[in-house]
Formats: C-alpha cells, sequence, structure tokens
C-alpha cells in the first residue's frame, strides 16, 4: 500500500520541481541584458526630461502668461497646483496596469494623450468668451488632465525596472533614470528661456509636444512591446515578475499595520510638499526679488546640478549595497541629504539678501534633493517587492496630494503676506518633519 504513495510522492515532487524551473527560466527571460538595459534606461531617462519638461513649462511661462492674462498670485498658484490635482487619481491604477498587463503598453498609450494636451496648451485659453474666468477654468482643465495621464508614467518605470533589472541594480538604473526629471527642469530652463524670450510662451509648448511625439514613437519602434515576442495573459503573469506578483494577493492588514509602510508615505507626502513648492515657484521667485538677474541661470543651474547629483548618489547607493550595507542604512543615510539638508536650505534663504548668495542655496538644495532618489522613491521595491508598481502608486498618490496642497497655499500666502521668507520656512520646516519620521521607523527590508 505505501508504493503507490511514494510514486505519487516522487511524482509531485518532479512536477514542482519542473514547474520551479519553467518559472525560473520565464523570469530570467525577462531580465534585460547589459546592452538591452542601457538602451532601455537611457530611453526611460530622455522620457524623463520629456514628462518633466511639460511639466515645469507652466512655471517658466507664468511670468508672461501674467502680462497676458492678468492672474494674481493665487490664481497662479492654482494653475500650476492643478496639475497635481488630477496626478494622484491614476498613480495606484497605472501601478497595477503597468504590473498586470505590462509597463511600457501603459507608457506609451498614457504618453500619446498627455503629449497631445502639452502640444495644444497654448490654444485652450482662447477657445473661451474672451473672459478671464473662462481662460483661467479652459487652462485648469487642461492641466488637470494633464496630471491624470501623466500620473500613470513613473508608477509604470518603477515595475519596469522592478520586472527587468536585477535586485542589486535597480537603484542605479532608477536613479538614473530619474535624474531626467532634473534633466526635464534643466531641458526648460534652457531652451524654453530661449524659445520663450525670442518666439513667445506658447511656442514653448508646441517644441514639447513635438518632442514628446518623436520620443513616443521612438518607444514603440525600438522598446519592448513591438520588438519582443507577444506572450499570452497567463504567461504575462507569471512572467513580469519571478515571484507572480500580479496573481499574488497583496496583504492589506501587514500593509497597514507596518510602520515602514506608514514612514515611507508620510516622507514622501512631506517631500511631496517641500519640492513642488520648490520647483514650481522658483522661476516666480527670482523674477520678483531679482528682476534684473538672467532667467536661464536660476531656470538652468540647480537643475543642473541636481541631476548630476541624482546620478552620484544611484551610483554610490548601488555601490554600498555590493559592499554589503543594508538597504535600510542606505536609505536612511541617503535620506539625510534629500530631505534634512534640502529643508535646512530652504530656512536660510531668509537670511539670503544677496542674488549669488540665494543662488547658491538653491543650487545646494536641488543638490541634496537629488539623494532622494535613492532613498524613499525606492523604498516601495523594498517593503514589497512583489508589489512595485502598485506599492509605488499607493506611494506618489500620497506625494501628490500635498503638492498642490503647497503650491496652492504657498500661493496664498504670497497673495495675504508678499512674504517669500516664511512662504520657503514652512516648506523647509515640512522637509525635516518627513526626514525625522523616515530616520525613525522607515526601512529597507520586506515588510510581509
Amino acid at each position: 500500500m505505501s508504493m503507490p504513495s511514494n510514486g505519487l510522492d516522487q511524482q509531485k515532487s518532479m512536477t514542482s520541481k519542473e514547474c520551479s524551473s519553467k518559472d525560473i527560466k520565464i523570469a530570467s527571460s525577462q531580465i534585460w541584458s547589459p546592452e538591452r538595459q542601457a538602451f532601455m534606461m537611457w530611453m526611460y531617462f530622455a522620457g524623463s526630461i520629456i514628462v518633466y519638461a511639460s511639466r515645469t513649462a507652466m512655471a517658466l511661462c507664468m511670468p508672461e502668461m501674467y502680462d497676458e492674462f492678468g492672474w494674481d498670485k493665487r490664481q497662479q498658484g492654482l494653475v500650476m497646483a492643478c496639475f497635481l490635482w488630477g496626478y494622484p487619481i491614476t498613480q495606484i491604477l497605472g501601478g497595477y496596469m503597468a504590473d498586470r498587463f505590462g509597463a511600457e503598453r501603459v507608457i506609451l498609450c498614457a504618453g500619446v494623450c498627455w503629449t497631445t494636451i502639452t502640444l495644444f496648451t497654448p490654444v485652450f485659453p482662447y477657445l473661451s468668451d474672451g473672459s478671464q474666468k473662462s481662460s483661467l477654468s479652459l487652462v485648469i482643465f487642461s492641466r488637470m488632465s494633464q496630471g491624470v495621464l501623466q500620473g500613470m508614467h513613473y508608477p509604470s518605470v518603477m515595475s519596469a525596472t522592478g520586472t527587468h533589472v536585477v535586485e542589486t541594480e535597480r537603484t542605479q538604473v532608477y536613479s538614473l533614470i530619474s535624474a531626467g526629471t532634473h534633466g526635464g527642469t534643466l531641458f526648460t530652463g534652457l531652451f524654453g528661456s530661449i524659445i520663450l524670450h525670442h518666439f513667445g510662451w506658447g511656442s514653448v509648448f508646441n517644441f514639447l509636444g513635438v518632442l514628446g511625439y518623436i520620443w513616443i514613437a521612438l518607444l514603440y519602434a525600438h522598446g519592448d512591446t513591438k520588438n519582443h515576442k507577444p506572450i499570452s495573459v497567463k504567461e504575462n503573469i507569471s512572467s513580469e515578475n519571478p515571484s507572480k506578483k500580479a496573481s499574488k494577493p497583496l496583504p492589506w492588514r501587514k500593509v497597514l499595520t507596518a510602520s515602514p509602510f506608514w514612514a515611507m508615505i508620510l516622507a514622501h507626502f512631506a517631500n511631496g510638499y517641500s519640492y513642488f513648492v520648490f520647483l514650481f515657484w522658483l522661476p516666480s521667485y527670482f523674477h520678483e526679488n531679482h528682476p534684473h538677474s538672467q532667467p536661464w541661470v536660476y531656470n538652468v543651474l540647480p537643475w543642473l546640478i541636481s541631476m548630476v547629483s541624482a546620478g552620484l548618489f544611484g551610483k554610490l547607493a548601488t555601490y554600498f549595497l555590493k559592499l554589503g550595507y543594508s538597504k535600510t542604512f542606505i536609505r536612511k543615510s541617503f535620506n539625510v541629504f534629500a530631505m534634512l539638508v534640502f529643508g535646512m536650505a530652504l530656512l536660510s534663504i531668509s537670511y539670503s539678501h544677496s542674488y549669488q548668495t540665494t543662488l547658491f542655496i538653491f543650487c545646494v538644495a536641488a543638490a541634496s534633493n537629488g539623494a532622494y532618489q535613492s532613498t524613499v522613491i525606492m523604498n516601495p521595491s523594498d517593503i514589497a517587492p512583489d508589489h512595485t508598481g502598485f506599492m509605488f502608486g499607493v506611494m506618489n498618490t500620497f506625494g501628490a496630494i500635498p503638492g498642490f496642497i503647497g503650491t496652492y497655499v504657498s500661493g496664498a500666502i504670497l497673495e495675504m503676506t508678499s512674504n517669500w521668507n516664511l512662504m520657503y520656512s514652512v516648506t523647509g520646516w515640512v522637509s525635516i518633519a518627513g526626514w525625522a519620521v523616515f530616520a525613525y521607523w522607515g526601512s529597507g527590508e520586506p515588510i510581509f
């Protein structure tokens, strides 16, 4: 009677080993080769440049648009912040769809839509009846729609790196891709300033829209979607991640009761508030407080430094990881620069009275915040490696909400008090509070 049982056990064991071997082969086939990884990294880097250039173009053009449409500070803050009304809506959805159906498909579909909105942004204010209220409403609607569509981009990129890049290289790869966010702001500041000066604010959006279409065409022609053999839904679920993340349910009770999860959320909340205020109000600050300064200098230099620092911190994080340092140590150590030094720099603006000193402080703030791409922003892949895209979407939702709150509140503060020092002091303390929370409760280890 025992013989058939042993035979069944052996058969089950062999079947299990065969299945495991198949899963490993399917999973390893999804890892990019070094050449493919380098190519896709630079493609997504270029995409980050265009995404952020189109996002920050409004801040660059705002002084010119103010002259044309007469928007006050509160309305200016509203126009810049409304992008972030739509941005949180699709973070979780974008991450889930990328994990489930493939990151590149989501990036391409959303990209066509937000690029079209960017291209036609100069048209929207003139489609109204001519009143200030109507033109403002149309611009707000277009910006919010752009935010909805761009909300899918970075959760999808995070999902792609979690799927196709080996664990020891993910921080470096994503940091270099994310350096494109600073490169996008740099691109807008440099080339956008030139276009703005010679051709007007509308041409800035037209130029970025055309670039967006070119990038989408290149990604479609040379990316994974077209050049790799299509796979079935069943195979896709298991091949997107070695641990079959799309079919593995997320244990919400463990997630919601884990301190590292809330530390990540609160830190990203604080960074979302402080970073977007820093990003959107910088051109207006120099335009009002140092009107004789060259726009291309303060619109370029901080973001050039930030882009370089993001890449360097990414390489350092990978280096320390290969030396055997824990992810928790790396995330917390680098966050000292990303949020503590960044917050202290914003506080010190109150003590600066010269253009050169103020520009230096902004450069220090931008350089230190470049480290953020190697800290909290990578935490979803640390604490929930099987649900990276989805968890990033959850985190980024909480990062976008304070972004529009902070941008609008800052505009209200300036409208009521005209006190830039007060506005930046509030922003600096928010960043420091976020650093303290992550320093105490944050972790780089899986929570389930």
